[in-house]
């Protein structure tokens, strides 16, 4: 059997690999030997960029703290109301490039496993949470009311994807203004939906 070329594919190709793995293998088990099977290449490339495999776990940590700064950022935005406000943050949920819901999921479960990762889990939950409970208080509602509707939005979006709900991106718009009234006791304009709907189509 011939053996695998030593083509030093790129550090990003890596990372790529590394997170299209973990749609069936648990993060903390991840093997360098396979993924350098499904790059097609030896596993000494691996080593033009990681020192060792908890290198490649580290720097999968830090793109999943990612999903913590999109919440954050759209979260503290300028919004003209709370249904807008609300429409920014679904931009998480809507885009991969800024929540990567295959990966949060996978640092869960690891959580699960190791304390160390368990307490990164949670103070990433307690920031969410609290950005979007700042972000309802903004809005006018009490301290109380701000807390449970942030928490009401970010424990479904967790649970939609943790329980794998499947369903077209066409039929989950068009439940966009019930989720939004449910959420924040109001309904978007027209002129509000039309910009996430065009944010959508912009991905």
């Amino acid at each position: 059997m011939p053996s695998l070329p030593h083509t030093k594919v790129s550090r990003t190709e890596w990372i790529d690999a590394a997170l299209q793995a973990l749609t069936d293998q648990p993060i903390d088990q991840l093997k360098v030997l396979v993924l350098a099977d499904t790059l097609g290449v030896a596993r000494s490339s691996f080593y033009w960029y990681f020192s060792d495999r908890d290198e490649l776990l580290a720097a999968l940590l830090d793109i999943w703290e990612h999903n913590t700064a999109s919440i954050v950022e759209r979260s503290g935005r300028t919004s003209a109301s709370v249904a807008s406000a609300v429409l920014g943050v679904f931009e998480c949920w809507a885009d991969d490039r800024l929540y990567n819901p295959v990966l949060d999921l996978a640092v869960r479960d690891w959580g699960r496993r190791d304390e160390a990762i368990a307490a990164r889990v949670q103070h990433a939950d307690d920031e969410r949470v609290a950005a979007l409970t700042a972000m309802f208080g903004r809005h006018g509602f009490t301290d109380a009311d701000a807390l449970v509707r942030a928490r009401l939005l970010y424990h479904s979006q967790v649970g939609y994807y943790a329980v794998g709900t499947a369903e077209t991106v066409a039929t989950r718009l068009g439940y966009v203004p019930q989720y939004l009234r449910a959420m924040t006791g109001t309904d978007a304009t027209q002129d509000e939906l039309e910009a996430f709907e065009a944010f959508l189509n912009a991905r």
